[in-house]
């Protein structure tokens, strides 16, 4: 079995593997003006931001990973040494997670098995998990559609996925199938802008009054390339994580829902 050697335990260590990553942004162009608009609509991420369901994701990615011979230790190692870990998609961690394996398959037929294992896992995973909104986050959209503001999901996750999420979370009774863009909807995934080029048309304003709340930083990137502003909400603690929301452009990251200060972000006193 082949294991992930981590060059240093140390924090700088970690942070430089998942800190520098972000530093360049991609190829997408980033359309941000110098005066920003005010905002008039807000999109949330679904998985992880509004619905925390990353510890099914995340170890359903390391059962598979070892099942395929590819040892990743604790799922901290595997944030730091995983590019796509967080946010993914699954066959960009696949393909990741192919590079630390012995090559022994070839990369397709690597990535196809691991995505099979991948998904039964995570199904399995999700059976038994609490799926609620993260606390918090339920009055904060209350207060955001009492301001005005108008709401939208924006997640790239398959339609029959996502609907599970939304039935057992409640939140298909707060967000219509219009107000949910979803990977069907959309030609590009996270960076490209798409997904949030949408959410914007959605809400009847244009991309720049949008601000996005995310938990990775392809998804701030894909903020920032449709026009708008991000903020991050990661799911896990570690400091390396806000750090690399921050270097992939949020103007801010919050700890949970109940943190978030709506009249701030809103550029009120």
């Amino acid at each position: 079995m082949a294991r992930v050697k981590i060059a240093s335990d140390s924090t700088e260590g970690s942070f430089a593997r998942y800190f520098l990553p972000f530093l360049c942004l991609n190829c997408y162009t980033i359309s941000m003006q110098n005066t920003l608009k005010p905002i008039k609509g807000i999109a949330f991420d679904l998985e992880g931001t509004v619905v925390d369901v990353e510890a099914c994701h995340h170890n359903g990615h390391m059962r598979a990973a070892r099942e395929m011979g590819v040892e990743l230790g604790s799922i901290q190692n595997a944030i730091s040494t995983v590019l796509h870990f967080i946010g993914g998609p699954d066959d960009a961690i696949a393909k990741d997670i192919y590079k630390l394996s012995d090559m022994r398959l070839s990369e397709e037929a690597f990535v196809g098995d691991f995505l099979v294992k991948d998904k039964t896992y995570y199904r399995e995973l999700l059976a038994t998990a609490d799926v609620t909104p993260r606390p918090g986050f339920l009055k904060f959209l209350e207060a955001v559609r009492a301001a005005g503001i108008k709401t939208s999901i924006g997640s790239l996750t398959a339609h029959e996925e996502v609907q599970i999420l939304l039935d057992r979370s409640g939140l298909s009774r707060v967000f219509s199938r219009r107000e949910t863009v979803l990977r069907e909807d959309v030609k590009n995934t996270k960076p490209a802008p798409d997904v949030f080029i949408e959410t914007a048309r959605r809400m009847g304003i244009d991309p720049q009054e949008q601000l996005v709340f995310e938990d990775s930083p392809r998804g701030v990137q894909a903020a920032l390339a449709a026009g708008s502003q991000a903020v991050g909400m990661p799911v896990y603690e570690e400091s390396e994580i806000a750090a690399a929301l921050v270097a992939a452009g949020a103007t801010k990251t919050y700890p949970n829902w109940k943190a978030v200060d709506l009249s701030l972000i809103l550029g009120k006193s």
